[in-house]
Order: C-alpha cells, then structure tokens, then sequence
C-alpha cells in the first residue's frame, strides 16, 4: 500500500470517529421527572391575635358562676326507667286544649337504613303508613280504632316548657304520648318512655 493510500484511509477513520461518539451520547437514557405529585403548599403566615386577657378573679367560691365567662355542662343527665315508664301525672287535670279536639288522620312517617354485601352499599327505604283516625272530644274522650279512653294529661321527663302531653292507647298493648303543635296545626305522638318520634296527625 502507497503512502497515499495510508493517508486517506486514516482521513476516514478520523473523520467517522465524531460520528460514533455522537450516536453513544445520544444512547444514554434520560432523567424523567415526577410530575404526578403536586408542590407542597407552603403555609400562609397568619396574623396573630392578642393574647386574651385573663379574667378577673370573681367573687364567691369554687363552682359559682363568675361574669363574662360561659359554662359548660359536665354531666349527662341519668332518667331512671321506671320515671320513663310511669311518667307523673297533672294533678289537677285541666281541659283539653281547644285546637286539639276534632279528628286527626294519623301517618306513621318512612324511614332510611343501608345494608351491604361486602363490596355495595344499599340505600333502602320504607314507606308510611297509615295509623287509623284519632278523633278527641271537647269533654277529654277520644276514639282511636276499636279504642275509646280518656286522655290523660302527664309530664313526661323530656317535656318542654309550656308544652302539654297526654296518654293516648291505641290497644291493650301500645300507649303513646300526645302533644298539641298549635303553631304547625298538628298533633305528634312520641313512643311512650323513651319519647322518639311515633307518628305525626293532619286535619
């Protein structure tokens, strides 16, 4: 091989080399970022407000109330069965009150609860019901299905000042407790002792 030949082929070599060393560049893998998770919110400086002022200590002893500070209850109050089951009876009994007497169209109202089968959750609902007529009488009698009686007026212990109840059965078995909604024109009837909502009466 000339001398001439040995030149151009190292020209060559020479002038490939730039080539191959961009195409291995180029072969690296790149860096990905992590787009996914969102910047952390940096916390707005809030204003600080003044200290408060602490009060004055009151007059009187532990456990009385002083001026400018509210209470909190501590306690539950604790209603014996027996008060529940056997509420205390008006003595004397007065009249009925005018806007109760007359027949009411009694409705038991529907109610909401879920069930599920391990992976859905059902949404059920159970329609009202019809809970014959109350008719009540001017002179305290009343006529509720197959029943008649006298109402009776009673003080349950969930009774709300100036309002009045009255025992009202419907059968040997179920007594309830009647009270006069004079603002709603209505009458409700609460189970009896415990006191939850049984049943609303319309005109």
């Amino acid at each position: 091989m000339s001398g001439r030949s040995v030149l151009a082929v190292s020209f060559v070599v020479l002038a490939s080399a730039p080539a191959t060393a961009q195409t291995g560049q180029w072969s690296q893998p790149t860096k990905t970022e992590q787009w996914s998770q969102p910047p952390q919110a940096q916390p707005r400086p809030q204003a600080q407000s003044p200290a408060p002022t602490p009060p004055a200590p009151g007059k009187g002893g532990p456990g009385q109330s002083q001026p400018g500070l509210e209470s909190s209850p501590t306690t539950t109050q604790q209603v014996a069965p027996r008060a529940m089951a056997n509420p205390e009876v008006v003595q004397p009994q007065g009249k009925v009150p005018a806007g109760m007497v007359g027949r009411w169209n009694l409705w038991v109202p529907g109610g909401v609860w879920y069930s599920a089968d391990g992976s859905r959750i059902y949404r059920n609902y159970t329609q009202g019901a019809a809970m014959n007529t109350l008719t009540i009488r001017a002179n305290g009698t009343y006529g509720w299905g197959g029943t008649t009686g006298r109402l009776t007026e009673i003080r349950p212990w969930f009774a709300q000042p100036g309002e009045r109840y009255f025992a009202v059965q419907l059968d040997a078995d179920l007594k309830y407790m009647a009270r006069h909604d004079a603002g709603k024109g209505k009458v409700d009837l609460f189970f009896w002792g415990v006191g939850g909502h049984a049943a609303t009466g319309t005109r």
